[in-house]
């Protein structure tokens, strides 16, 4: 009896200090989260889905919504040659997993069972509807499978897009331009590449000639890969290529979300006795000196923990060029002295 008294309050403790860590996490990881507005027309929807959804069930992502059915194509070892609409797809058969909506009557095939962001999907839609899909971001570099059609998509600004052109001018590898889309319900050639706007959101079928990292015009690169991570490092060093073929201005704008991680801006000064490191708070929006062509650069980062007022914080910073193409990376900082323990 004395036993279980005993392990009544330890195990209610156990659960304040689990409830009291994810709550903080929370906190932490809000941050890092944006919407993303995609806009469907009855019919089928060809969408690049940027973020993941907080619950990724498809039931849960696809509630209160006119989608009826999402479908995700998985690569096998074997090149695309040939692109099919959605309504001559045989879903299993051709390599794609599917969801079905629970009414339907299909459902009970369901195979799709995650939706996660920085993903290409085909949507049914049974109506016109403007989605709006809450969720985390992640910075991940697209895999482009040599020698066959990739289904893709790009962060890009919806207001000024960049053309086809202007985004895949400096790839080799995807020259001759072989890009289709899907208008109503088709997938159509891209016949005027350099007057064409691609679309924020969307996915297309594009063919990759040989092997290719390309990235888009704009390339960024972090140390550790999906983000920008500050653990008991001051700073960090982000890595910025033009990829293009014309000179390219890049603006780098700070999302802090309801906290936001506190950053500094370190530049290196030299004079004629020595070389000095100055720190300046990052600016809301920091416009770059021009990029030439081919032109590698860095932007050194740090993270002011004297401003920090919890153990963990963060960030989004937005990469824009004055084409259009946009590259987010999420930023996390820590503050060893703030714990979230009681």
């Amino acid at each position: 009896m004395n036993s279980l008294r005993m392990c009544t309050p330890l195990k209610s403790f156990a659960s304040l200090l689990l409830l009291l860590s994810v709550v903080a996490g929370s906190s932490a990881r809000a941050d890092l989260v944006r919407t993303q507005t995609i806009t469907l027309h009855k019919g089928w929807n060809s969408v690049y889905l940027q973020v993941t959804p907080a619950i990724p069930n498809p039931a849960v992502v696809f509630s209160n919504t006119p989608i009826s059915v999402a479908a995700i194509f998985l690569p096998t070892a074997t090149p695309v040659e040939f692109i099919q609409n959605p309504g001559t797809i045989q879903w299993k058969k051709d390599g794609w997993a599917v969801w079905y909506a629970p009414n339907r009557p299909d459902a009970f095939l369901s195979s799709l069972h995650t939706i996660n962001g920085n993903r290409a999907y085909l949507l049914y839609a049974k109506q016109d509807y403007v989605w709006q899909v809450t969720g985390a971001v992640v910075f991940e570099a697209l895999k482009w499978k040599s020698s066959s059609f990739n289904v893709v998509g790009f962060s890009l600004d919806d207001q000024s897009p960049p053309t086809f052109d202007q985004f895949f001018s400096g790839s080799a590898a995807h020259q001759p331009y072989r890009i289709f889309r899907l208008v109503n319900d088709q997938w159509t050639l891209v016949a005027n590449p350099v007057g064409t706007t691609m679309q924020t959101g969307e996915a297309f079928w594009i063919y990759c000639n040989g092997g290719s990292s390309y990235q888009g015009p704009l390339s960024v690169k972090v140390p550790l890969g999906q983000q920008l991570a500050f653990g008991t490092d001051s700073d960090a060093e982000v890595t910025i290529a033009n990829q293009s073929p014309n000179p390219m201005y890049v603006r780098v704008d700070t999302v802090p979300g309801s906290l936001g991680l506190p950053m500094a801006l370190m530049v290196r000064s030299v004079t004629a006795t020595n070389m000095a490191e100055l720190l300046f708070d990052l600016p809301a929006a920091y416009p770059m000196p021009a990029l030439n062509p081919g032109a590698v650069t860095t932007l050194r980062l740090g993270v002011r923990r004297e401003q920090m007022t919890q153990g963990s914080q963060s960030s989004l910073l937005k990469f824009s060029t004055d084409t259009g193409v946009q590259v987010w990376v999420p930023v996390t900082g820590t503050r060893p002295d703030l714990s979230a323990t009681p």
